[in-house]
């Protein structure tokens, strides 16, 4: 499934289950459609997420919640949800809001 609007794009692959590339603004549009993708695939029996945010380019606090709330669909279990890559803004952003102690960041 690919979502691409003005200003983000969020992807999910058939040959990667649970992987999510999001890139550009995660603003309180997208992270809606975020939401909506990752009830898709709990939906299809995915139990733990990668969220590629290499290419995230701006975080509000609704993208914030996006992450946090798909962990609490998860089961809110350490790892359930990873963040790959993110960019040394977004990372630090992680870093204050004190995300970086509920999900692993690799």
């Amino acid at each position: 499934m690919s979502i691409e609007d003005d200003g983000f794009v969020i992807r999910s692959s058939d040959s990667e289950p649970g992987t999510i590339q999001v890139g550009g603004e995660l603003d309180a549009h997208a992270a809606n459609k975020l939401d909506d993708l990752v009830d898709e695939l709990i939906a299809t029996g995915v139990t733990t997420l990668v969220m590629d945010i290499g290419g995230l380019t701006f975080i509000d606090s609704s993208g914030l919640r996006s992450l946090i709330r798909a962990r609490k669909r998860l089961g809110d279990q350490p790892n359930a949800v990873v963040l790959r890559d993110p960019q040394a803004g977004t990372l630090r952003l992680l870093e204050i809001t004190g995300l970086t102690e509920q999900f692993s960041v690799i």
